[in-house]
């Protein structure tokens, strides 16, 4: 009787995911078309980099080419070991756009990427600033396409759903779950709404955000952000509890990246983003962690068990009325992930894999909160976190609201 409930809730539960993800798929639009001011606001892009020396050329050809028609590119170097500062300097060389600043030693109490980020604004004079990743590459007219949509509907934040290209086995399992896990936090209409201040979402692919923004708030320096690892999502709230005006648009046409291509490097990668998440509510990541396994094993296992008694000519009256919520359960599992896979070209094998991606992704929590929990931190490129704020809001748990006005 109990197992059959819950099968029954797991059903109602993936019929609401798959409604998340519907929902957030029709309300992630392209920017709108628009003109720029004469003259176009100066932009400072800033590139985080720590050896990357797979990446770092293909990204600054891209953003050099931009026909947006007043930017500069600052690339700070995160203390690389490898060919990544020789292959700096030589770009440096070919365009007076790009600066270099290389951090030789990162400050107690702050994870690598929020400091080099931090840094980066202290170093530029932009009146708008663009914080992207050294694995990305992006089409010429991106930024100006992204500026035009900023500033036509008088943003301080914007980011984009990137075109990002799965190409190891690690990535395909798990990216997909990590998306659908993403439309909890929020769809980009709640992100939109200045009614729902815990509700925000985004890529740290493209971070679009107004300067004045940025310094009235203290930005990456703030206590809530300067160690987290959810550099990302957790900026998006931190500025959407103060009142700055947001987007997340698709700029899938627009930017793409490659990145985690192998096992390891897709299970540290996703470890990392949700570190923070878990280090600020342990105790509710474990059970959700343990939910999401059950969430993929036992509609699986209940619908394996039913059809080896059939096979087996066994009785199997009491398997019978687990059936239907299970197989529902499943369906709309794989449902739910077609969305976004059918968008990126996967094989509808991998679809077909979605409660066995729920079961790895939960297995990964337990990964996450068995390192917040014994104190030694996730992770990432040779460095471990620093002490976790609670930087990110936990959609069911109390939400720190900061007195803040509407921007105009």
């Amino acid at each position: 009787m109990l197992h059959s409930a819950y099968l029954c809730l797991t059903a109602l539960g993936a019929g609401w995911q798959l409604w998340r993800v519907r929902r957030t798929l029709r309300e992630t639009l392209p920017p709108i078309e628009a003109d720029l001011p004469d003259p176009a606001p100066h932009v400072s892009i800033i590139v985080p980099v720590r050896n990357e020396e797979q990446h770092i050329s293909s990204c600054l050809a891209s953003l050099l080419a931009q026909d947006y028609p007043d930017f500069e590119v600052l690339a700070v170097d995160d203390g690389s070991t490898d060919a990544t500062p020789a292959l700096l300097a030589i770009w440096q060389q070919r365009d007076s756009r790009l600066r270099v600043y290389r951090v030789e030693e990162l400050p107690a109490g702050w994870a690598g990427k929020a400091h080099a980020l931090h840094t980066g604004v202290t170093l530029t004079q932009g009146e708008w600033l663009l914080f992207t990743d050294a694995d990305t590459r992006h089409k010429p007219d991106a930024l100006r396409r992204m500026m035009a949509h900023a500033l036509a509907q008088r943003l301080d934040f914007l980011s984009m759903l990137t075109d990002a290209r799965l190409v190891g086995n690690g990535s395909r399992l798990l990216t997909p779950a990590g998306i659908v896990l993403m439309t909890h936090f929020a769809t980009p209409g709640e992100m939109r709404d200045p009614r729902k201040p815990g509700r925000a979402l985004a890529v740290g692919h493209y971070l679009l955000v107004r300067r004045s923004a940025y310094e009235a708030s203290g930005g990456y320096s703030a206590p809530e952000l300067r160690a987290s690892f959810g550099d990302d999502v957790g900026l998006a709230q931190f500025f959407k509890q103060r009142g700055c005006r947001e987007d997340f648009v698709d700029g899938r046409n627009l930017v793409a990246n490659e990145q985690w291509t192998t096992w390891r490097s897709a299970w540290h990668g996703w470890r990392k983003s949700v570190y923070s998440v878990t280090a600020s509510a342990p105790l509710l990541c474990l059970g959700a962690g343990l939910g999401l396994i059950s969430y993929g094993l036992l509609p699986l296992l209940s619908v394996l068990t039913a059809l080896r008694q059939l096979l087996r000519g066994r009785q199997w009256d009491q398997s019978l009325p687990l059936l239907p919520p299970a197989l529902l359960t499943l369906a709309l599992q794989v449902i739910a992930r077609r969305s976004f896979e059918r968008e990126q070209r996967q094989p509808f094998a991998w679809s077909l894999l979605a409660p066995v991606s729920w079961i790895a992704f939960g297995l990964l929590m337990l990964d996450t909160v068995r390192l917040a929990l014994s104190g030694r931190g996730a992770e990432w490129k040779g460095r471990l976190a620093p002490r976790q704020p609670p930087s990110i809001h936990v959609p069911g748990l109390p939400l720190q609201r900061h007195a803040s006005s509407r921007r105009g």
